[in-house]
Parts: structure tokens; sequence; C-alpha cells
């Protein structure tokens, strides 16, 4: 659905030119929802806004479809840019206008539909975000949330094929982020649509993304399925990420390594064995005791895993030999 190729930005800065993206390339299939995350200055914003060329890159390109968007002119990119929704993160909504007018408002810049169809566009998109009680209300008299979701129905006013959202739960707090992110997994699902966000939190990807990407100074450091990346990061910036929800490899080790003079085992569940007594059956058959460290029980996006440490107190057979038979179990295991 989008490609991005050797994706290049630089700014000016203090005489000198400063590389917000070195070289970026993706590839985001039609109907998923990906997540590109990264600490401050990162380069995520810069990121979505050259997906929709509202940043010219320096040098790369960005292919939608089968079009590649950065070769197309100011026109024919105004037109194409209708198909290609935005959310921000501090809502942008029109104050003197009502919520319905605000979700209008592309509607009328577009120019296609008649005055009634309008209308019905406004009620659909009240309806699929849940408005439909607070169409006469202006963007002062609304909650964050309800903001937000004024921000989505805009979005997905001309129907676009991609829909962009710039940190759009990073001014929410957890409870109302959390409906945000239900509702943009039923518009996801309901719709069959793209969706890109890029967040600096760890619980936004785990709970909605199919696949990610981690930016770091501009490049693309790390990028894959999200229970790949999360139960194996590869990358630095990844595991850092990661230690600060208490999913990470990091936070599992601690201090461990230095404090315990047994072999450790690391343990990844994801799915069924998640739920399942896998270590008391591992134990039976293999004679290994085992003192449990840290771990963690959680989902990504439904899929239930499970991330473990443990100590080896004692073990029938040879350490080497016990990945495979966990892997028999479904389970990977690392003798650290």
């Amino acid at each position: 659905m989008i490609e991005v190729s050797d994706l290049t930005k630089h700014y000016p800065h203090a005489g000198r030119a400063v590389a917000a993206l070195d070289g970026v390339n993706l590839r985001i299939g039609q109907g998923e929802i990906y997540g590109i995350i990264g600490r401050s200055g990162a380069g995520k914003s810069t990121l979505i806004r050259c997906l929709n060329l509202l940043e010219r890159p320096d040098r790369g390109s960005v292919r939608l479809g089968d079009e590649e968007l950065t070769a197309l002119g100011e026109r024919a990119l105004q037109q194409r840019r209708r198909r290609i929704g935005m959310v921000f993160q501090h809502f942008n909504l029109l104050r003197s206008r009502s919520v319905a007018a605000n979700v209008r408002f592309p509607l009328e810049l577009a120019g296609d539909l008649s005055a009634a169809q309008m209308d019905a566009r406004v009620d659909e998109l009240l309806a699929l975000v849940g408005l439909q009680d607070h169409r006469h209300k202006r963007p002062a008299q609304l909650s964050g949330g309800q903001k937000q979701r004024v921000g989505i129905a805009r979005a997905l006013a001309n129907q676009p094929e991609v829909l962009l959202c710039d940190e759009a739960t990073s001014a929410l707090d957890p409870e109302t982020t959390d409906a945000i992110l239900v509702l943009l997994a039923d518009i996801n699902r309901q719709l069959g649509l793209t969706i890109v966000l890029i967040t600096h939190d760890m619980r936004v990807i785990r709970q909605l993304c199919d696949s990610v990407a981690v930016l770091d100074h501009g490049r693309v450091v790390e990028q894959g399925k999200v229970l790949d990346v999360f139960l194996q990061p590869q990358h630095a910036v990844t595991q850092s990420l990661l230690a600060e929800t208490g999913l990470g490899q990091a936070a599992l080790l601690g201090q461990w390594r230095e404090r315990i003079a047994m072999p450790l085992l690391k343990l990844s569940f994801v799915g069924a064995p998640a739920l399942q007594p896998v270590l008391d059956k591992v134990g039976r058959t293999a004679g290994l005791r085992l003192n449990l460290l840290s771990g963690t029980l959680a989902e990504i996006k439904h899929t239930p895993f499970g991330l473990l440490l443990a100590a080896v107190v004692a073990s029938d057979v040879e350490l080497p030999a016990l990945p495979a038979i966990f892997a028999r179990e479904g389970v990977r295991c690392e003798v650290l």
C-alpha cells in the first residue's frame, strides 16, 4: 500500500544541515496498522508529514499504491491528498464551527457532493465515532477524547485509503487513549483502512499495531511484526523502549546476572502456550526445577504472550537440550 524508499530530509540548524531523516525505507501493507516509534527528535513527525508530502523530502520517494507521490505536481498532489486522512495530536478543530460543521469542512473544500449528500456523510461519520448527540456543540464544549473523535471523523470525510495519525493519543489520559485505540481498531476492521501512526508509547504499539518501525536519529534501526520485535528486540533503542514498559529483556534481566550464580533461562510464550502449564510439563519430563525471578503475561493485539526469566536450580538434561524441549511445547527458550 505504501512504499518509502531512501527517504532523506535535512533542516538547517546553526549554519549546517541536520538530517531529520536519513535513508528511511518502509513497506506498509494494505489494511495494516503500522506503528512508527522513537524518542523525541528521532524523526517521527517529519516522516509522517513526508508520507503525504506536507514536507518535501530532499531525496527518495513515497509510493501510494501504484502512484509515486513525490513525482506529482502540486495540483495533482492536492487531489491525491484527499485520499490520505490525517489526525493531529492537538486536534486542530475550527473553534467557530460545530462538531458537524468541522466534519463537513473537508467535504465543502472538495466540492464533489451535494448539500444533502454531505449531510448524509456527516451523519454516517458521527455515528461511526459515537458523537451523534454532540453534533451541535462547539469544540470548547468537548472533552479531549471527544475532540479527537471529531478529528478522526473529519479525517475520514473524503473516504481516504490511508489514515495518518500524528501522536493522536499523546494529549489524552490513559483511559481516553484506550477508547481512541479501540475506535481506530474498529475503523480499521470495518473500513479495511490502512493506518499509520507515530507514537513514543510502546503500549500504543502493543495494543493496536500489526507491524512497527523503530526510529533513531532519522534512521530505521529495527522493523517487523510487533510480536517479533517485542519478544526478540535486536537494537539497543528497542530494548530500552521495551524496558520502560517492563516487557524488554533488559527489564527482565535487571541485576539478576550479577546476583544469581545459577544458569538463567529466558522463556517466550506466544498464543496458547502462554495459557498452558508448560513449565509443569517440562519440569516433569526433563527433571527441571526453576526459580522464577521475574516475568509478565500480557497481550499484543489480542494475542496472549508471556516473558519469564528463571534460574535453573536442577535439571536431568544438559542445558543445551532445553531449547529443543521447550520448542516442542511452542515456547522459545534462550540459555543466558
